[in-house]
This record gives C-alpha cells, sequence and structure tokens, in this order.
C-alpha cells in the first residue's frame, strides 16, 4: 500500500529502522547543496547505509500522461521525495496487472502494463512510499511541463 504525504507524515507511518535513516536523511541534509551538482539526465547515489539503503539525486522535466511507463521493483521499496516542483505519480496495485514484464534483476526494475490506476499529486516537500506490490510511474505533469527536483531513496527488502 502506497503512503504518501509530508516527511512528518512518513516518519509516523514507519517504524523499520531503515525507513527512519532514509527519511531523517531528507530532513538533515542540505539537499539544495547536492542538487546543486545534479544535472538533468545525471542523476547522483549516495549511499546512506550502504547498498541498503542509498539515494538517487534527479532532476527532470515531467512528461505528458501518454508517456506514462509503469514500473515495479522486487528488492527496494522506493520513497520518492519532491524537492522542487510537482508531479504526478500514477500507482497501481499489483494485482491489477495485465501483463507481465521481463524483470531486470540487476537495475530491479520491469515494466508490465496494470488494467487501471490511481493518481497522487506530489508537491514540493512531499513524498510517499511504494512497495514492491505499488506499480508506479513517476514524473507526470500536472498541467504543463516541469522542472522536478526528486530523491528517490531505494530501502532493501529483507
Amino acid at each position: 500500500m502506497a503512503i504518501f504525504g509530508t516527511i512528518k507524515t512518513l516518519i509516523k507511518q514507519c517504524d523499520k529502522l531503515k525507513f527512519y535513516k532514509a527519511l531523517q536523511y531528507l530532513q538533515s541534509t542540505n539537499l539544495n547543496e547536492i542538487f546543486l551538482q545534479v544535472k538533468e539526465g545525471h542523476p547522483i547515489e549516495i549511499e546512506i547505509d550502504g547498498r541498503s539503503v542509498y539515494a538517487i539525486f534527479q532532476c527532470y522535466e515531467t512528461k505528458a500522461i501518454e508517456e506514462a511507463k509503469i514500473e515495479g521493483h522486487k528488492k527496494f521499496i522506493d520513497i520518492q521525495y519532491i524537492h522542487s516542483g510537482t508531479e504526478q505519480i500514477l500507482v497501481s496495485p499489483s494485482s491489477r496487472m495485465i501483463k507481465d514484464a521481463d524483470y531486470n534483476e540487476k537495475k530491479d526494475v520491469y515494466f508490465p502494463k496494470a488494467a487501471d490506476y490511481s493518481s497522487i499529486r506530489l508537491n514540493s516537500g512531499m513524498g510517499c512510499i511504494l512497495y514492491p506490490e505499488d506499480l508506479h510511474a513517476p514524473g507526470i505533469r500536472v498541467d504543463a511541463p516541469a522542472k522536478i527536483e526528486k530523491i528517490v531513496i531505494k530501502v532493501a527488502i529483507e
């Protein structure tokens, strides 16, 4: 089940130490300083707790809903946090998957087809937690293309 809201809301929902480390990292890090180094199409990865919890800082322009590509993961939970901008993330439970896809184990990603989806709108300062059962398509524009600064923290499932 996807969880979304401010960092404080996410912390209240999470009791796992790895989630706590990830969300504390978001609260205690000078994100502006890191984003000065991030260029569109060239994300920066930072380990928080080795490869079991790590952050991917990325900049991009939101895309039209027609370009949405549903993805899923098996080994990691995503914490997606919008530092700057507004986007929609389409979410569908894996039970609504109508066409499976090949799984790339190295990248922990697959791109299935879903029968339908819901939409979560995230503004600056908001995030969501997406579990493996939450197929999702991030980076969708709301009204017009917008520049997004986002951190995706990957939390390993154990």
